[in-house]
């Protein structure tokens, strides 16, 4: 009996999978458990195992092909056996659905075989917590009728649900061109993590934005920072940054101020109970934010131990999938490239994001002197579908309090 290898789902949030190697050919003996093909999904690189012993008997899909979750990748069994003659569907780099063309033997398919079907919008929270999608039946028609998967599309109805103009919509998505009248450098295909990136982040620009900015005086916290890192340092010979101390003090306040810690599934907001701070970390390829989980309940010498960590393992790829998912929060900071005040995007499916810039002296009135002080712009993104602007800023307000007394924290 022919065994179907499918593109597994090895993350809470990975939608998609993206072929970077297959370890074996057509025609090769393998064995169950034995990896077979190298994938990334949602920011990480992971090997899938054959589900069964026998022959690698079709290769469905080729190095680079992004292909949804669930979807056949493979066939596996005796030599001779019949493969069934289903395809797996694919995104291409326009984010169009595209059906995958039968493969040679090699398992590479040829470019000029590939049938491109109409444009879809990127991927969006349309499905319950079931896993299942919501959509109004004239949707659902007119999405078979057009080829159309509805995973990949927008939802603007009640709750995200998907309704039929939602589909018609999908159908005109221009495709991007680009022109003879312009001199083409070079073209650069994008990385699996870099289209996740962009998928992630179409996705949070479909809902209303809010943002708050405010100064924050950091003085007392470069006092702070210089105090512990004298004696973390010799303990256990790591510098304590000053995102590890916002990191803190944004997972306090956060205790505060429940619906920043918190999703939204259909008219419902969940609150969570646990505080996980997801850390923007830039890489090579991309951003990644690995996730320092019970933020809250960790000194600031804990939480500085384990994004070092994190650190250091993000740049060989080392990252666990469970390290890069469920946080609850997002902190940016980038301060140390210099910048002085950005807008973030919020990092679905959470609630808000703080942005933070470089730390800079400046000349500020103090009991109506002037003064130099250590000072610091944060702005505060939040989706408008569950906060308002005066949340918004009794939240950076919390936090402003904390980090301009930070004594306070645990150590």
């Amino acid at each position: 009996m022919v065994a179907t290898m499918i593109m597994q789902r090895m993350s809470v949030a990975m939608e998609y999978g993206v072929i970077l190697k297959w370890m074996k050919k057509e025609g090769d003996t393998v064995k169950r458990g034995e990896p077979i093909v190298e994938i990334f999904g949602e920011k990480n690189e992971f090997e899938l195992e054959s589900p069964a012993d026998g022959v690698l008997l079709k290769i469905l899909c080729d190095v680079d092909d992004e292909i949804p979750i669930s979807e056949p990748i493979a066939y596996i069994g005796k030599k001779g056996e019949k493969v069934p003659d289903v395809m797996p569907k694919k995104l291409n780099q326009a984010g169009a659905v595209t059906p995958v063309v039968s493969t040679s033997t090699s398992g590479v398919a040829s470019p000029k075989t590939k049938v491109v079907t109409k444009a879809t919008a990127p991927p969006t929270e349309t499905r319950l917590p079931s896993g299942k999608i919501k959509a109004s039946p004239r949707a659902k028609k007119k999405a078979k009728e057009m080829g159309i998967d509805l995973a990949l599309i927008v939802g603007t109805g009640q709750g995200g649900r998907i309704v039929e103009k939602d589909v018609l919509a999908a159908q005109s998505i221009p495709q991007a061109t680009v022109s003879d009248e312009r001199k083409v450098k070079q073209v650069a295909t994008m990385k699996p993590l870099r289209r996740t990136i962009a998928r992630r982040m179409t996705q949070s620009s479909q809902n209303p934005h809010i943002t708050m900015i405010t100064e924050i005086d950091m003085t007392e916290v470069v006092e702070l920072r210089e105090e512990i890192n004298e004696r973390v340092e010799k303990k256990h010979g790591i510098r304590i940054s000053f995102n590890d101390i916002i990191v803190k003090a944004v997972a306090d306040s956060l205790n505060q101020f429940p619906k920043f810690n918190a999703t939204l599934v259909g008219n419902d907001v969940v609150m969570f109970e646990e505080v996980n701070i997801g850390v923007a970390m830039a890489t090579d390829d991309g951003l990644i934010v690995p996730t320092v989980r019970d933020a809250d309940k960790k000194s600031i010498t804990e939480i500085a131990l384990e994004t070092k960590d994190f650190g250091n393992r993000a740049k060989k790829n080392e990252l666990k999938p469970e390290e890069l998912t469920g946080s609850t929060f997002t902190v940016s900071n980038l301060g140390p490239f210099k910048v002085d005040l950005f807008i973030p995007v919020i990092n679905p499916p959470e609630t808000a994001i703080l942005a933070l810039g470089q730390i800079k002296k400046k000349p500020v009135v103090v009991d109506d002197a002037i003064v130099v002080r250590s000072i610091m712009m944060a702005s505060c993104a939040v989706d408008h579908r569950v906060l308002d602007g005066a949340p918004a800023g009794q939240f950076l307000a919390a936090l402003k309090e904390t980090l301009e007394n930070p004594f306070m924290m645990k150590f």
